[in-house]
Parts: structure tokens; C-alpha cells; sequence
């Protein structure tokens, strides 16, 4: 994978790519469970909710616009 590639993330992945998407779901309030890389149902019940709550295709996929958007708003 290139350096600044991005890994499209959905529920049945695992790693620390969702440990850190965890994370941040945790900053902006929309998921309360352990980080525990394993992307479920219930991250991916936090991923639409962040998603419809910021206009965008709420269908719990994390592509480049969504983790973009996550930054953003953990970074403002």
C-alpha cells in the first residue's frame, strides 16, 4: 500500500486502522464501547450516526471523506 494511501474500512475489518477509528468516534461523542480494533455492528452503528449527523451517505463505510470528516471534527 503507498504511504499515503487509505484503507477503506467496514464492518468485518479489524486492526489498529479501526482502533484509531474508535478512538476518534469516541472523541466526537458518537460510540462508548472499547476500542478493540475489531469493527462490529456497533461501530458501525457509531460510523452512520457520525455520518448522517454530518450530512454525508449514512451506510457505516469509511472511505477517505468519512475519516477525513472525523478528523476535522476532532481536530476543531
Amino acid at each position: 500500500m503507498a504511504k499515503n494511501s487509505f484503507a477503506t474500512l467496514r464492518e468485518g475489518s479489524t486492526g489498529d486502522a479501526v482502533v484509531n477509528l474508535q478512538d476518534c468516534l469516541k472523541l466526537v461523542g458518537v460510540y462508548s464501547c472499547k476500542s478493540n480494533g475489531v469493527f462490529d455492528e456497533r461501530t458501525k452503528a457509531a460510523v452512520i450516526k457520525f455520518q448522517k449527523n454530518n450530512a454525508m451517505t449514512a451506510d457505516g463505510i469509511v472511505r477517505r471523506a468519512t475519516m477525513s470528516a472525523l478528523v476535522r471534527c476532532w481536530w476543531y
